[in-house]
């Protein structure tokens, strides 16, 4: 499907009405919404969230595009539709809190190219998100500067479906159901460009765990998560600062750890002690008796990846 026929078709008009409206700003209820301490850890998975952005490469030359996809929860089956942009650098360096999209901009009779122009690069489930930056999008920068590079800012907003059902009369439109998150895209002209981490594996209290395999845990009990980074992963890189002084150094991954039920009680590690900690929920407990672990790495450098496995409670 043509991101013009998006444009023209229902779910076409549910997007503009996102660009238009949500992406601008998001305002909050006084009291309408929970306040922090009522709301779940940071860790459980029980609603709609996005846990990470990853850009396939990382780091792209001028001209080069990258591929994105992210890491979306979905407990309660609600994900409609997901929107991407992407707003090259401003004076904010990449760092700004959205992408701005034109209020006079004719989203239903905007060519391919126009949409791109505005900003527009991805309608999942129909139009997959790719960016490829302007050829002359670090010109004008020295050499240590072009190498440096810029920041391209991408931007994630993900639909429910019950709202592209009810339309998007501004009146009833609320915000508060739309879930956005942020990637800084690097461009730059270094010759040992990131890459993104991979997770061969995961294993539970030493043992592995191949991918399709459902964990059987006992309840009560706590399980050592350990996940094995393939070869390369940890990147050795040269880093030359302002002075023009160039050294060694190695990447330091992090992993931040999720599950929809029991108990995550070491929900961060970072590298070499990368293990996660989680407790297995008591009959009486409420939630879920079975779900998934959730593991996000990233580099530092805005490389990313996850992994995932099941587990059950044991009867």
């Amino acid at each position: 499907m043509s991101t013009r026929h998006l444009a023209r078709s229902g779910r076409g008009a549910a997007w503009v009405a996102v660009l238009s409206l949500a992406l601008g700003g998001c305002p909050i209820g006084n009291n309408k919404y929970a306040k922090p301490k009522d709301l779940s850890p940071s860790w459980r998975i029980d609603k709609l969230r996005v846990l990470a952005v990853r850009a396939d490469p990382p780091e792209v030359l001028p001209g080069q595009t990258a591929t994105f996809s992210a890491l979306v929860t979905d407990p309660n089956d609600e994900v409609g539709a997901v929107v991407w942009l992407a707003c090259p650098p401003d004076d904010n360096g990449g760092v700004g809190l959205g992408c701005s999209i034109d209020p006079s901009f004719d989203f239903n009779n905007a060519t391919p190219d126009a949409l791109l122009a505005a900003g527009f690069i991805g309608f999942e489930p129909f139009l997959a998100p790719t960016y490829t930056p302007p050829a002359d999008l670090l010109d004008g920068l020295d050499e240590f500067q072009a190498r440096d590079g810029e920041y391209v800012l991408v931007q994630i907003a993900v639909l429910p479906q019950s709202m592209l059902d009810a339309g998007f009369d501004g009146a009833d439109f609320d915000f508060n159901q739309l879930e956005a998150a942020y990637k800084r895209l690097v461009v730059s002209t270094e010759t040992q460009p990131n890459q993104n981490p991979s997770v061969s594996t995961l294993m539970v209290d030493g043992v592995n765990i191949p991918e399709g395999t459902v964990v059987q845990v006992d309840p009560g009990e706590t399980y050592t998560i350990t996940p094995v980074l393939t070869e390369g992963s940890i990147e050795i890189y040269d880093y030359t600062d302002k002075n023009g002084l160039t050294t060694k150094r190695n990447e330091e991954p992090y992993f931040e750890w999720y599950a929809d039920g029991g108990a995550v009680t070491v929900s961060a590690s970072l590298f070499p002690y990368l293990d996660g900690k989680w407790k297995a929920p008591l009959p009486e407990d409420d939630g879920p008796k079975s779900g998934t672990w959730w593991g996000v790495v990233r580099d530092r450098r805005g490389g990313m990846n996850w992994i995932s496995r099941q587990w059950a409670v044991r009867e």
